[in-house]
């Protein structure tokens, strides 16, 4: 698990925890009962949550490469510096 992973689960057990203070068991039955409007919304929601989570680790993932390729690039240009040139036959 990288660092966002752990980050977004902890965003989400708080979640959970919250959600376990201020909820009841069956909570989502009666929601579905009670309020169409609200369980559809709630729904919602959590769906949204789910791609967001994804985007976030999807961009995060091209951000560790891209990470990675910029300080591949700047030892490779290191390594080029401290290559002693070549004289130029041409000139000769």
């Amino acid at each position: 698990m990288n660092t966002l992973e752990r980050a977004l689960q902890s965003d989400l057990d708080r979640l959970v925890d919250r959600l376990a203070a201020v909820t009841r068991e069956g909570m989502s039955l009666e929601c579905a009962e009670c309020g169409p409007l609200l369980r559809a919304r709630l729904e919602s929601a959590e769906t949204r949550l789910s791609a967001i989570r994804l985007e976030l680790l999807r961009g995060f993932g091209e951000w560790y490469r891209a990470l990675e390729e910029c300080g591949d690039l700047w030892a490779t240009a290191a390594l080029a510096a401290d290559q002693p040139s070549e004289p130029d036959l041409r000139a000769a």
